[in-house]
């Protein structure tokens, strides 16, 4: 998710708001009260004009962090611009009371204002999934699995409630059922599949359990010109023989092909720049001036740098 959510935070930041609202709501799938993505939804909102969303997403980012001044600031802002008038202060919701009722432990009263906050809107699957973990943590393990099972029809890459129902099957004779949770939770979160039933979080494993196969490119050898390609790409959806340079030509990019000189003019420019020394350079920058300034007069700033006129 980590990666996920610094794909949609540069996305949203070159104002790519389509790429990253479409990877905000993928983050939102699995972690429903997410902070970044909901901070980013809201302001993709606001820029589409659809303020009452913006304020929806903003207020789901409030509940996370009530104490976040900023997110207090911004959220007012947007109450007058729907509304024409400012809050003097934000109230808290009703999920926010049960974030930090679960927070201090207090789950029954966390739990009472879950049920009502989901009695006015039965789609938050963001207290579903909160009230899931709070029905595990209180060993009420058949209110746990209804309501992790509820979250996951609509949302089957929720990590909590797949989280629960992974912990209400282990131990029991449900093998195929705990692994089929244990298989999409390893893939949602690499980490998990290092967990064990003493400590369970995820945010627990070491770092270095996890190791990537490293990437050995080699330009020299042909670049991309290999018929297959490693899976990392094909997961992503990218197909590197698309972008292999065809037989025979040398295929430059197009925004390459615009600029002047040709290719070939441009590639000793740059050799030329890259390996000569800066003292090199001003040499023949010099010199060059002066060439083209033989019959002309020379300014000012060149004379008093103490030069002369060719011969």
């Amino acid at each position: 998710m980590d990666v996920y959510r610094l794909l949609g935070k540069a996305y949203l930041e070159s104002q790519q708001y389509g790429e990253a609202g479409d990877i905000f709501q993928r983050v939102l799938s699995s972690v429903p009260d997410d902070f970044i993505a909901n901070v980013g939804m809201s302001l993709i909102r606001e820029d589409e004009g659809n303020i009452d969303e913006a304020i929806w997403h903003l207020e789901r980012a409030f509940e996370i962090q009530p104490s976040n001044g900023a997110v207090q600031d911004e959220l007012r802002r947007l109450y007058g611009r729907r509304d024409n008038v400012e809050p003097p202060k934000i109230r808290l919701t009703r999920g926010a009371l049960a974030r930090m009722y679960f927070k201090g432990e207090l789950y029954q009263q966390a739990i009472s204002e879950i049920r009502v906050a989901l009695g006015e809107n039965p789609n938050r699957f963001d207290l579903q999934s909160l009230l899931a973990e709070i029905y595990m943590r209180t060993n009420q393990t058949v209110e746990a699995a209804d309501t992790a099972v509820a979250v996951l029809r609509r949302l089957p890459n929720c990590l909590i409630a797949n989280r629960v129902m992974l912990q209400v099957l282990t131990g029991s004779d449900r093998e195929s059922e705990r692994k089929s949770y244990q298989q999409r939770l390893s893939q949602l979160d690499p980490y998990s599949a290092f967990t064990t039933p003493d400590n369970p979080e995820a945010e627990a494993v070491p770092e270095q359990r996890i190791k990537l196969e490293k990437l050995d490119w080699k330009p020299e050898a042909g670049g991309l010109e290999s018929a297959s390609q490693p899976v990392w790409a094909a997961s992503l959806g990218v197909d590197l023989e698309d972008l292999a340079p065809q037989q025979g030509k040398d295929v430059l990019p197009e925004w390459l092909t615009k600029v002047s000189p040709a290719a070939e003019e441009m590639d000793e420019t740059i050799d030329e720049q890259l390996y000569a020394s800066p003292l090199q350079g001003e040499e023949s920058e010099q010199a060059s001036v002066a060439a083209e300034k033989d019959e002309e007069e020379i300014p000012d700033w060149l004379r008093e740098a103490g030069w002369e006129s060719a011969t």
